[in-house]
């Protein structure tokens, strides 16, 4: 008999708590273009400081494309626990989205990859601080107005030597 049950899409809960870098790939509900509107965006940055910071985490990268958000976070203590934040996050940015008239801000879920190293940390975050420009939407990544990090000036950033390539980019061994 053949078993179609879904393949479970994430981590044994203790991969998702504490001291821990995330790359986080969160999307807008239909992948809709709504995160162009400047008082949404400030409005979610607003929760963004609010809400990881009450739950122990540093928001190490942020990138507001048109239908997606990047996060590169950060675990700061043994008490940091990624799917409640992720909830408290999103229940939060979709009243707030509501408030302004977008009703269902966000896909159900997200994407999420556990940075093994904090030396590798620095290629996630250049990888989603170039985001805008592998999109064409502008030409060097500092001119997107919707990049930033709330723990050291990112555009300071250099190149890694090796480009950081998602794993749901890379073409299956086989």
């Amino acid at each position: 008999m053949l078993d179609f049950r879904r393949k479970p899409n994430r981590l044994p809960a203790p991969s998702y708590r504490g001291h821990r870098f995330y790359f986080l790939t969160i999307c807008t509900h239909e992948c809709k273009k709504v995160l162009t509107d400047l008082r949404l965006v400030q409005a979610l940055l607003d929760l963004l400081r609010e809400k990881y910071l009450a739950h122990s985490f540093g928001v190490y990268a942020y990138c507001f494309m048109l239908d997606h958000l990047h996060l590169v976070l950060v675990g700061g203590e043994d008490s940091a626990h990624l799917p409640v934040v992720m909830r408290a996050f999103k229940g939060a940015a979709a009243a707030r989205a509501r408030a302004l008239g977008v009703s269902q801000l966000w896909q159900k879920g997200f994407y999420d990859h556990v940075i093994r190293t904090a030396q590798g940390v620095n290629g996630v975050a250049w990888y989603v601080f170039v985001n805008p420009v592998r999109a064409g939407l502008v030409r060097q990544s500092d001119e997107w107005p919707f990049s930033g990090s709330f723990m050291f000036d990112w555009r300071q950033l250099a190149a890694p030597p090796e480009p950081f390539v998602p794993p749901w980019k890379k073409p299956l061994a086989g």
